[in-house]
């Protein structure tokens, strides 16, 4: 990163940039193209969300795997066990060593650690474009003050900007779309991801575009986790343990300034969730949203899991 963002870095925001970057460099045949494979639900790409890393270590989010049952014990044991877990479920991020440990289904004890970014109100004015400055306050319609959250990762005093890079993993049919994926990388470099970014804000640098096997394929692999934020599609696993959120999302570029840019609410399941499956752990699930905007019925919205195999156990209570 070179500056700081105002949009989360996520795996279905990253898909959209794409989309409106195919249109304005290939024209609109292009991204119909492009899209075709994604609505018929055999995406030739699948996108995480990103990620802090930097020279020394990568960090992922937390799998959401089955905690173990508590034994029987007094309250004092109770009390503990309910603490650990509740500092567990603080920690957002994980080491590609943890990550790969708890996919395995292995127990990891997690050690005390910072908070890796933080979102902080940041008050800005509105300018005059005919005079290039803030209209005084004594004028009529005078000052307009409002605030955003600029999103910057931090050091350990929780004040100070530290240098990480962001990773998004990306995974890929064949070289062609590796070729692809990339290309597409060097696009949104030159353009900026985000809010804003024609004020400077989401202004990024290409690193680097390189294959990546840090990521094991446990033996016995009953389920998967998610490294993207995802809605299911028919016939996806429904068992498994997850986070929601709910997307208030509007519309891109120029479709931002139309009548009606709003879509409609839209809830995912979190990168982290997990779920069981029968047989073998497919590359993907989810779906591409469809009819997701009211004033564009032709816009979609990506929303497939970017399926990492784990072996998970089976959670204390059965409902049937």
């Amino acid at each position: 990163m070179r500056s700081a963002t105002l949009t989360p870095w996520q795996g279905d925001t990253l898909f959209g940039h794409w989309c409106w970057l195919i249109l304005y460099e290939e024209g609109e045949g292009a991204l119909r193209v492009f899209l075709e494979p994604f609505r018929a639900g055999d995406p030739p790409l699948v996108l995480s969300n990103g990620f802090p890393m930097d020279d020394e270590e990568c960090w992922l989010p937390r799998p959401i795997v089955p905690r173990p049952a508590v034994p029987e014990a007094g309250k004092r044991e109770l009390v503990r066990a309910m603490e650990r877990a509740k500092a567990v479920k603080a920690i957002r991020f994980v080491t590609l060593t943890e990550f790969n440990a708890l996919c395995r289904g292995d127990e990891v004890a997690f050690s005390e650690r910072q908070e890796l970014w933080h979102a902080d109100p940041v008050l800005k004015n509105q300018i005059n474009r005919l005079t290039g400055t803030t209209t005084p306050m004594e004028e009529a319609e005078g000052g307009n003050l409002y605030d955003v959250e600029e999103m910057v990762f931090v050091d350990a005093s929780g004040l100070r900007p530290r240098p990480l890079d962001v990773a998004f993993y990306v995974k890929v049919r064949d070289e062609r779309w590796a070729d692809r994926a990339g290309e597409l990388f060097g696009y949104l470099a030159e353009s900026g991801y985000g809010a804003k970014k024609s004020t400077g804000y989401g202004q990024v640098r290409l690193v680097s575009w390189e294959a990546f096997d840090g990521f094991e394929r446990p033996q016995g692999a009953n389920g998967f986790v998610s490294l993207s934020n995802w809605v299911p599609a028919c016939g996806d696993p429904r068992e498994g343990f997850y986070n929601t959120l709910v997307k208030y999302g509007k519309l891109g570029e120029e479709l931002a300034a139309g009548q009606n840019p709003f879509k409609f609410p839209l809830t995912m399941l979190t990168a982290g969730s997990c779920f069981y499956v029968q047989g073998k752990v497919a590359e993907a699930y989810g779906r591409l949203v469809t009819a997701i905007a009211p004033a564009v019925p032709e816009a979609v919205q990506y929303a497939f899991a970017f399926a990492v195999p784990a072996c998970l156990a089976l959670p204390p209570l059965q409902v049937v």
